[in-house]
């Protein structure tokens, strides 16, 4: 090159660097490639592509016969474009590996091509025909397993603790091991029933969610309420020891008074059925007396007349006559059961009242 050629050079290369209105730095200097001529595009599925740069060469048999022209991951896989010199067909099973120039250099990928037909352009290597090789990273951690014994020093440790907590205890162990199994297989069981509860809990949790406003409104309207009742908790307390004292008292008196009222009433059967007998007798005689009232209020209204009526009835009245037909007989008074030695109200109390001991009245029987 002459000196005329080399001075037009730096003049352009300043007149483009004056026109862009920035300045040229070593980054913006594109890089050339590493194939020449047409080529085809050709994409690799890795597990990973971590240490792959952009523009990495590809290479076959040792030969580079293309680049790396992207790197994108989809679900979770690396897929890795290529494109390929036109010249270098590839066949199928063909295999990629990704590998290092020297144990600290760049990474490229190594293609072992396959004996089957011709890959169209455009194919895909799957992931199951590529491979990446281990890097430095991988010798370091494989070499801080061997020397601090990594994971597994720590699965040795497990173990060890394991041990530990099993001598002596292994008949225990085996025991809450079959009753575990025992409650996996009844929740198993009845997994329709789990399913149905969580079902049922959750269209409660819906309606308890749309009833959210008139929940909260009936609690902030018994807000008042249950202020007043702790504020009235000493009289209610008061109120109910009365009413446990009253209780006490109402069982002792119907205890004691049982076998005089029981008495009584089976006494007073043979007079009702004495009256019961006579009542064709009595009935026109209360029916006169109603009437002589009812004529004596019209004839003399208001009170300017007053009567008095004495109505005597001698025992012997109420023996039947023997003369006339018997009437119908009361049933007979069934017997009484005796009563509790404590009504259940008295034992609730006395749980609701703290500090009240409980008076167990004694019974009469």
């Amino acid at each position: 090159m002459t000196r005329a050629s080399v001075r037009l050079a730096v003049v352009a290369l300043a007149l483009g660097v004056g026109t862009t209105g920035c300045g040229l730095e070593l980054q913006d200097v594109p890089t050339p490639s590493l194939v020449s001529g047409p080529t085809y595009e050709m994409e690799a599925v890795f597990d990973s592509a971590l240490n792959l740069p952009p523009e990495a060469p590809v290479k076959l048999e040792g030969a580079t016969i293309g680049q790396v022209g992207s790197i994108e991951v989809h679900d979770y896989e690396a897929h890795v474009g290529m494109e390929i010199v036109e010249d270098a067909r590839l066949h199928e099973g063909v295999r990629a590996e990704i590998r290092l120039t020297s144990p600290m250099g760049t990474a490229f990928v190594e293609l072992i091509d396959g004996t089957g037909p011709e890959l169209a352009e455009g194919g895909t290597i799957p992931v199951a025909s590529t491979l990446r090789a281990p890097d430095v990273s991988d010798l370091l951690s494989s070499l801080s397993v061997v020397v601090t014994g990594g994971s597994y020093g720590d699965i040795k440790t497990i173990v060890d603790e394991l041990n530990v907590a099993l001598t002596g205890n292994t008949g225990e162990v085996r025991s809450l091991v079959t009753r575990l199994d025992s409650t996996m297989r009844s929740l198993n069981a009845h997994t329709d029933d789990i399913d149905l509860t969580l079902a049922g809990l959750d269209r409660l949790s819906t309606a308890l969610a749309a009833d959210a406003p008139v929940l909260s409104k009936a609690v902030t309207e018994l807000s008042p309420t249950v202020r007043a009742l702790a504020r009235q908790r000493t009289s209610l307390m008061a109120l109910l020891k009365q009413v446990r004292r009253f209780g006490v008292t109402s069982a002792r008196v119907v205890t004691s008074s049982r076998r005089d009222l029981v008495t009584a009433v089976s006494e007073l059967g043979p007079v009702l059925r004495s009256l019961n007998r006579s009542r064709r007798h009595l009935v026109p005689i209360l029916d006169g007396i109603l009437e002589f009232g009812r004529k004596t209020a019209i004839a003399s209204p208001g009170d300017f007349s007053n009567f008095d009526l004495t109505f005597e009835l001698a025992p012997r009245d109420l023996v039947p006559d023997p003369t006339q037909p018997p009437g119908p007989d009361l049933p007979d008074l069934p017997d009484l059961p005796d009563l509790p030695d404590l009504p259940s109200l008295l034992g609730f109390l006395d749980a609701a009242i703290p500090g009240s001991p409980a008076e167990t009245p004694r019974s009469t029987r």
